[in-house]
C-alpha cells in the first residue's frame, strides 16, 4: 500500500490545510461563500479485530504514504536582507482571493434531481475526531461534497470504507431533500484504485477512483516555480470535533513539491504570518522573500 500513485498523493496532500485550530469567524466565512455550521457525523461501528491469519482492524489504511507536513517559521525580511543582497522584482505574483478554496470544486461532480451540481473533493482536518491531536493521521481525512451554492458536507473517509467482512461503513447526506449514500469500496492491493461511490434515489450518481479524484483536485492548484516546482493552495482551515467538521476563519497557504515523489514533505503557512513588509522562511526556500498585501502574494528572489 506504500506505492500509492503519486498524482493521487498530490491531489489529496494539496488539501491538507492543517495548522492549529482557531475559532470560527462566521461573517468571514459567509462572505467567502462557506457554511459555518458543523456537519453531523454519524457513529459507525468499529471494524472487528482480525483473527489469526487475517488482517487486524487497523491494518487497512488507504491514506498511508501521503507525506508529512512542515510549518516553517517566519523571519522578518530586514534580518535576512542584512545577510544577503537586495531584493529583486517578484518572480511570482498571485491574487489569492480568486483561488480561495478552489480545491472544493474540481471536475468530479454529480447532479441532484433538482439540477444542483455537487462537486466531490477531499481535505484533511487540523485535529482529531475528539477535537484533540492524539490520533492516527487517517482519522483526519475527509471527503467533501460541495454544492454549486457553496454548501459543504464533510464525510470522514475512515468511516465509509468497505473491505470484505472487516469494514462496512457509509454516510448518508441529504441534498435538495434527496438522500445520497457515500461509500469507499477499498482496494487494499492498489489503494489508488479504491472507488468512491455515491448512490442517490436514481441509482449510482457517481463512481470514481481515488486516483481520479486526486488528479482532479491537483489540477485546481497553482503552479509555482522557485528552487523547485510546487502546487500552491489557499483556503480556510478545517477542524473537527464530536459534532462534525467545520471551516474556521483562519486562512492557510500550502506548497506541495510537484510532481510528488513518494511520501514527500509539504509545507503549510499561516497567511497572517506573511507581512506586507516581507518575510522569509529559512526552512523553506531561504533565497526567496514573501509579501502579502491587498490580497496579492508576491514572492521575490533575494
Amino acid at each position: 500500500m506504500e506505492n500509492i500513485v503519486k498524482v493521487m498523493a498530490a491531489g489529496l496532500l494539496f488539501l491538507n490545510l492543517i495548522p492549529c485550530s482557531s475559532a470560527a469567524g462566521s461573517d468571514v466565512l459567509r462572505s467567502a461563500g462557506l457554511g459555518v455550521e458543523a456537519v453531523e457525523m454519524p457513529e459507525v461501528p468499529l471494524p472487528a479485530a482480525g483473527s489469526a491469519g487475517q488482517p487486524e482492524s487497523g491494518s487497512l489504511d488507504l491514506f498511508r504514504g501521503f507525506g508529512r507536513a512542515e510549518m516553517p517559521w517566519a523571519l522578518q525580511l530586514s534580518g535576512e536582507k542584512g545577510a544577503g543582497g537586495l531584493e529583486k522584482a517578484p518572480v511570482v505574483s498571485i491574487k489569492l482571493e480568486p483561488i480561495r478554496n478552489a480545491y472544493l470544486k474540481p471536475a468530479i461532480t454529480f447532479t441532484t434531481g433538482a439540477g444542483t451540481k455537487v462537486y466531490v473533493s477531499g481535505t484533511k482536518a487540523a485535529n482529531c475526531p475528539d477535537g484533540g491531536n492524539s490520533c492516527e493521521e487517517k482519522e483526519k481525512f475527509f471527503l467533501v461534497l460541495t454544492t454549486g451554492r457553496s454548501e459543504s458536507y464533510f464525510v470522514r473517509a475512515g468511516d465509509i470504507i468497505n473491505w470484505g467482512i472487516f469494514y462496512s461503513g457509509s454516510k448518508t447526506v441529504t441534498i435538495d431533500g434527496e438522500k445520497y449514500v457515500v461509500k469507499i469500496l477499498a482496494d487494499a492491493t492498489s489503494p489508488e484504485e479504491s472507488v468512491l461511490e455515491v448512490k442517490g434515489p436514481r441509482g449510482v450518481a457517481l463512481s470514481a477512483t481515488l486516483k481520479k479524484i486526486g488528479e482532479a483536485v491537483a489540477a485546481r492548484g497553482v503552479d509555482v516555480r522557485l528552487g523547485r516546482s510546487y502546487k500552491l493552495a489557499y483556503g480556510n482551515e478545517i477542524v473537527q470535533g464530536p459534532g462534525g467538521a467545520k471551516f474556521t476563519s483562519k486562512l492557510l497557504l500550502l506548497m506541495l513539491p510537484f510532481p510528488v515523489v513518494d511520501a514527500t514533505t509539504y509545507f503549510i503557512f499561516n497567511a497572517s504570518d506573511i507581512k506586507p513588509s516581507g518575510v522569509t522562511f529559512p526552512a523553506f526556500e531561504r533565497s526567496y522573500s514573501f509579501r502579502l498585501q491587498g490580497g496579492i502574494l508576491d514572492i521575490s528572489k533575494i
